[in-house]
């Protein structure tokens, strides 16, 4: 059995075909999943951003331009905006990582751990749930990598060509979100750890390739910073809050990537460790350093779990190695235990993904339900408030009004008909309008969306002045 399953690594490893026909067929698998329903579900706030910042993208400044953006823009220009537009560049994006991850991986560990790198990554819940959000993680998380990469080939093989394309790619990932700056703290970390550790000296760790990685870095550092620096105030107004506990950020981490993928790529980890590998020690770090530094920020300021999705293909590398060991090392009726371990990996991200699309609506908010409800419903006249005003602009020609710039006498003596669209974000910010609402409207929808621990809350509820009061005080 074990020559056998050897036999089978070594051709996936050797033939050429084999390994572009296996490639191929990921492919086309990770887009089968991410066209699935692409434009089905509702927008929700922040998606609603990036199609207002996307669509103007060229009249925001440099500073603005990334590449997620700009081809979004032109998919508005050619198709017109809607949600499938909107999540177009996404899902491509996302596919396009399948194969563009394989060939580094491919020569950095194996064509075998490249391929299950690939698959694990088509079916991840996670990276098909940012496949399909118009939002910029899929473009963040594959310059991310592939800067990971090329830094690693760079010092490795001592290519200053490679460091260089590494700053390229840095900073296309930093123009898509400043949490790419946890690449610089991981590669900063690898650094100091081979010098300091038994892994011994890449043959590119030499003066010339740390001035190539240093000068551009620093400058680059500080003018991405400098307006932080300039005005403190400007990051405490954005993030300067505490919403998440690091509990919570890890839990929901747990769950996106999946307790498989952890488990296998904590040992794949521990392995490489223990064999004083230089690309596993970067890739311990590259899982590490987000993980941990979002922990921390937790505690002092606003962060989400999203924030650790660059880390995502790091994970899946690391449990692929550590498969692949683990085909390496079996005998006899280990073969029990070979399918076991794939049946696990592979069937629990399939379970999530049956979920996503069945039952869980993408798992998110389900404004456009809520919307479509009131626009079959409401009369002349009728007034319309709700938490996120910009989604509520996309699906109504109406006039809205947001919780966010009402008054307690806009509310009391009103002789208007009035629909409430609270989502689970309402009761913390405007706990006075939420109080009044469950005073003197009823509730006529719940279009609640229920994911593993979190509701994503969405109700609707009418205030009638000329009704009589049926639902509880």
């Amino acid at each position: 059995m074990q020559t056998r399953i050897k036999a089978v690594l070594d051709r996936v490893d050797t033939d050429a075909r084999y390994q572009y026909g296996l490639l191929a067929l990921l492919t086309v698998l990770a887009a089968a999943v991410r066209f699935y329903k692409l434009g089905e579900w509702s927008f929700w706030g922040d998606e609603v951003i990036t199609v207002g910042r996307a669509s103007q993208v060229f009249d925001l400044g440099l500073s603005r331009y990334s590449v997620s953006r700009i081809l979004a823009y032109f998919a508005f220009d050619w198709f017109g905006i809607s949600e499938s537009t909107a999540r177009l560049v996404p899902a491509l994006i996302g596919i396009i990582t399948i194969p563009a991850i394989y060939f580094p991986v491919r020569r950095i560990f194996s064509s075998s751990v490249a391929l299950l790198t690939g698959g694990f990554l088509a079916i991840s819940p996670w990276h098909l749930y940012w496949s399909q959000n118009a939002r910029f993680y899929t473009a963040l998380l594959l310059f991310y990598t592939l800067g990971l990469f090329a830094f690693y080939l760079g010092i490795e093989e001592d290519r200053p060509w490679y460091l260089v394309l590494f700053l390229v790619l840095f900073g296309l990932a930093i123009q898509e979100r400043k949490i790419a700056l946890f690449l610089a703290l991981t590669i900063a970390g690898y650094l100091v750890l081979v010098k300091v550790l038994p892994f011994g000296n890449p043959p590119g760790l030499n003066l010339r390739n740390m001035l190539i990685l240093l000068v551009p870095s620093f400058a680059g550092g500080l003018g991405v910073s400098w307006i932080y620096l300039r005005d403190p105030s400007r990051w405490l107004a954005t993030f300067g809050w505490i919403n998440n506990s690091p509990f919570w950020i890890l839990s929901g981490i747990a769950y996106y990537v999946g307790i498989p993928i952890l488990c296998m790529g904590f040992a794949g980890a521990l392995f490489l460790l223990l064999r004083r590998d230089r690309a596993g020690l970067l890739m311990s770090l590259a899982v590490l350093i987000p993980l941990v530094s979002v922990l921390a920020l937790s505690l002092v300021q606003y962060t989400a779990n999203r924030y650790v999705f660059v880390s995502l293909i790091s994970w899946i590398v690391l449990a692929g190695v550590a498969v692949r060991e683990v085909f390496l090392g079996i005998q006899g009726n280990g073969r029990i235990l070979v399918l076991g371990v794939v049946l696990i990996l592979v069937l629990h991200p399939l379970g999530e993904d049956v979920l996503y699309f069945r039952y869980q609506h993408g798992n998110r908010d389900n404004w456009k339900a809520a919307y479509a409800f009131i626009e079959d419903r409401k009369a002349p006249g009728d007034l319309i408030i709700t938490a996120n005003r910009a989604v509520g602009n996309f699906y109504l020609d109406d006039p809205l009004i947001g919780m966010d710039s009402l008054s307690q006498e806009d509310l009391d003596g009103n002789q208007n008909r009035i629909w409430f669209v609270e989502d689970m974000t309402a009761e913390d910010k405007w706990p006075w309008v939420h109080r009044w609402v469950n005073r003197h409207a009823i509730l006529v929808a719940n279009f609640d969306n229920h994911v593993q621990a979190r509701n994503f809350k969405m109700r609707v509820y009418l205030y009638d002045p000329g009704a009589v009061l049926t639902s509880p005080p």
